[in-house]
């Protein structure tokens, strides 16, 4: 008989606290059609990180810049651009969401340092560096070599950390990734995983992770399949929320729940088609389609609307109400506020 109540008052919990929460996603690479914005309000999200540029050069990044401020504009009644904390705490105030400028990839800057500078003008706040291939910056994930920071890397790095730029090493190769996080100031892993749970080299080991949360940085947990389970990955099957929360319980349970987030790394209102042919390129990082023919989410946590699912399930799972709004986006404001003045 308590069983029913004890449902009702997990679910009246679970929408108190999402209610309550800056919810942050570290990491948005969906096509931002006009009427997404107003989805991911509608959500809960307060703040999200967008991919503005990822394999563009200086000329395409500068325009899809210029394209983001007429979006921003034209959806100002649901978003703002975010470039200090005060544009945080007004988006949770007014009911918008606050977007923050990421690069997943230093193509724009051109191999010009200096190009930082302009960027950070801008708006950019976050910079991945590699993206699965190897760069100027260094070796991605996806190289056959396992070389570390080139000497421009580190260059760049140390310009990012006078800048409180955000580095990401989310794509980043292992070595890249230890070097990485020994020279920078402020280092996340947007949206990655853990390795122990599911082995692709997207996801970062536990000796990655527990240097991450040294420099007190976070995991940005994501939802994109082969990165979540690796049955998925080989078998073309979709997991599920259950799947990703146990990758949360993991990374509590090595470094603490202050040192994870969420980077679901959606990729919404694009061409289904277009998307997998790319991705089926690395089926050894992207794993393969479902029977459909297309990569699909976990169940559960298939798109940006699903978000409350998340919140159900740290309930579920008997987190506190503080480590659930640290997980939520307590602990990436706890990041931003080092990067956003």
């Amino acid at each position: 008989m308590t069983e029913p109540n004890g449902d009702a008052h997990q679910e009246a919990k679970a929408r108190e606290l999402h209610k309550e929460a800056i919810i942050v996603d570290g990491t948005q690479a969906s096509n931002f059609v006009d009427p997404y914005f107003t989805v991911l309000r509608d959500a809960g999200v307060t703040v999200s990180l967008p991919t503005v540029a990822w394999i563009e050069n200086l000329s395409e990044s500068i325009k899809l810049v210029a394209e983001w401020y007429g979006k921003l504009e034209r959806n100002k009644s649901v978003a703002l651009q975010a470039t200090t904390m005060d544009d945080i705490k007004r988006a949770k105030a007014e009911a918008k969401v606050a977007y923050v400028f990421a690069f997943q990839n230093v193509h724009p800057l051109e191999n010009k340092i200096e190009l930082l500078d302009l960027f950070y003008k801008l708006g950019l706040r976050m910079v991945q560096l590699t993206y699965n291939e190897k760069n100027l910056v260094g070796d991605g994930c996806g190289e056959r070599t396992n070389a570390g920071l080139s000497d421009f890397g580190l260059k760049l790095i140390e310009r990012m950390n006078d800048l409180d730029v955000i580095v990401d090493l989310s794509h980043v190769g292992d070595k890249t990734t230890d070097e990485a996080i020994e020279a920078s100031k402020i280092v996340v892993c947007s949206h990655s995983n853990a390795r122990a749970l599911c082995k692709n080299v997207r996801n970062k080991t536990d000796e990655q992770i527990k240097a991450i949360a040294e420099k007190d940085g976070i995991m940005g947990v994501a939802a994109f399949p082969s990165f979540v389970k690796r049955t998925t990955m080989e078998r073309g099957e979709r997991p599920t929320l259950d799947d990703l929360l146990d990758h949360v319980d993991h990374i509590v349970n090595l470094v603490g729940s202050e040192h994870v987030g969420l980077g679901l790394d959606f990729v919404e209102n694009v061409v289904q088609e277009e998307q997998t042919k790319g991705l089926l390129t690395r089926p050894d990082i992207w794993g393969l389609p479902t029977p459909n023919g297309v990569y699909e989410y976990a169940e559960g946590i298939a798109g940006i609307a699903d978000l409350f699912n998340i919140t159900r399930g740290l309930v579920a799972r008997g987190y506190s109400d503080h480590d659930i709004l640290n997980i939520l986006g307590g602990n990436w404001i706890r990041v931003l506020e080092r990067s956003l003045k």
